[in-house]
């Protein structure tokens, strides 16, 4: 099942979080220093909806899903052993794994989705 999306509310809640880089209707950005944050409160046993809600986000905007699904990502980034990404750090953690077509192919991705976010803004 996907996950709600946010109201227009709620989106304006997250963003006033210094964790939070960009949220869209459907999608939260969380910033690498949460991501550390965050790690190091799982590695001291606790759960996923206490840590997020210690790191002053509402557990209850993001919803069951993405909570339980945070921890996840973050291990899978622990594994890759680059450090913690973002999108303003994700550049750099491709660096060596994709090939220069893959990154253009990439960066046409990311160009065609702002253009879609303006457009949307626009109406």
């Amino acid at each position: 099942m996907a996950s709600s999306k946010f109201t227009e509310e709620e989106m304006n809640h997250l963003r006033a979080s210094p964790y939070v880089l960009d949220v869209t209707p459907t999608i939260v950005h969380f910033s690498a220093k949460f991501k550390e944050a965050f790690w190091k409160a799982v590695l001291a046993g606790k759960t996923s909806r206490d840590i997020v809600s210690e790191l002053g986000i509402d557990p209850d905007i993001l919803g069951v899903n993405r909570v339980n699904g945070l921890k996840g990502m973050i291990r899978n980034e622990v594994k890759a052993g680059k450090g913690f990404r973002d999108v303003d750090t994700y550049a750099r953690y491709l660096d060596g794994y994709m090939t220069p077509e893959g990154r253009i192919k990439y960066l046409e991705q990311q160009l065609a989705y702002k253009d879609q976010e303006i457009e949307f803004l626009k109406k």
